[in-house]
């Protein structure tokens, strides 16, 4: 009898490491390979050196950290989709959506996040399929 491995989707993470485990504990339990970046210099990195299939950006990351995230994903892996997660009343780029970055704004329910990386991961195979 074989059983199918399932293969772990790579996840970055990019905010302050205050912030990274926060993170972690609202992703819960699931199967998710997580890459950490403190710093936009060294998402750009792992950007170009691991197979990253989306990336979450914490709470407390400033805005031109995730400008400076766009225009890095733009020029080394076009299309990787972006959930950024906001306290409820903080700043948002208007640009960002029509980019289709995710925004979360906090308090989030329980899961929120693990579910919304879900979500993102099943609309990017449902892209892949159709073309």
């Amino acid at each position: 009898m074989t059983r199918s491995v399932r293969r772990l989707r790579s996840l970055l993470v990019l905010g302050p490491a205050t912030d990274v485990n926060d993170v972690r504990r609202e992703l819960g339990s699931e199967a998710f390979e997580l890459l950490v970046a403190l710093t936009i210099t060294a998402a750009a990195s792992t950007l170009k050196a691991s197979p990253i299939e989306a990336v979450v950006v914490s709470p407390e990351a400033p805005i031109a950290w995730i400008d400076e995230l766009l225009a890095a994903i733009d020029r080394i892996r076009p299309g990787i989709p972006v959930l950024v997660v906001r306290h409820r009343n903080a700043e948002e780029q208007p640009g960002w959506r029509e980019r289709g970055v995710g925004v979360l704004r906090q308090p989030l329910l329980p899961e929120a996040l693990a579910r919304s990386v879900n979500a993102v991961f099943g609309a990017a195979e449902d892209l892949t399929a159709r073309t």
